[in-house]
């Protein structure tokens, strides 16, 4: 009894460490003392969008046009003279400056990882503001190391960034700059 006993622990011993796989994989290992960074195909990361562009234009004009009529009538007793003059100016200054700025987080997805390990971003966000609609969409790349602890990432740091909002433009001209436009300055 002592032989089979120490024969079938002995068999038992063979056969379960031919057989052994390993508890880890790197694929579906979850640190229990850390969040979890995102760094694969579904996974979520916030983009903190921190945008700021300037432009400035300036066009200056000297048009002064003139005309003037005269006239002198005289006869043996007296002279009488006359005058008639008009005269047309328009100096003007055209400046044209554009600034803008965009700050707001949205929360986007991976949507591919490439043979590099650069990740592809892509997704977008409708707000309504007092009855307007505004949309917000962010695409592009990153590299995973630029990821934060917390799953942000700066807009700076996406590649080939393609980050447009859109929505309600209240932009229209005033009264002024149509009347002068209609009339041609």
């Amino acid at each position: 009894m002592r032989k089979l006993t120490l024969l079938l622990l002995t068999s038992c011993i063979v056969y379960g460490q031919a057989s052994a796989t390993s508890l880890y994989s790197e694929d579906t290992y979850q640190s229990l003392i850390e969040d979890p960074i995102a760094k694969k195909v579904g996974d979520s990361v916030t983009v903190l969008i921190v945008e700021k562009s300037s432009a400035a234009t300036n066009n200056q004009s000297n048009n002064d046009q003139s005309l003037n009529v005269g006239g002198k009538f005289s006869t043996s007793t007296r002279e009488e003279k006359g005058s008639l003059g008009l005269n047309f100016g328009y100096d003007g200054t055209d400046t044209s400056t554009r600034y803008g700025k965009l700050q707001a987080q949205i929360t986007v997805d991976i949507i591919e990882k490439d043979r590099l390990g650069r990740l592809r971003l892509e997704g977008k966000q409708k707000i309504l503001i007092d009855g307007e609609e505004q949309f917000i969409s962010v695409k592009g790349w990153i590299r995973p190391e630029h990821i934060d602890q917390n799953n942000n990432i700066l807009s700076t740091r996406i590649s080939q960034a393609d980050i447009e909002y859109t929505g309600f433009d209240n932009d229209e001209p005033g009264f002024f700059t149509r009347f002068f436009s209609w009339l041609g300055f």
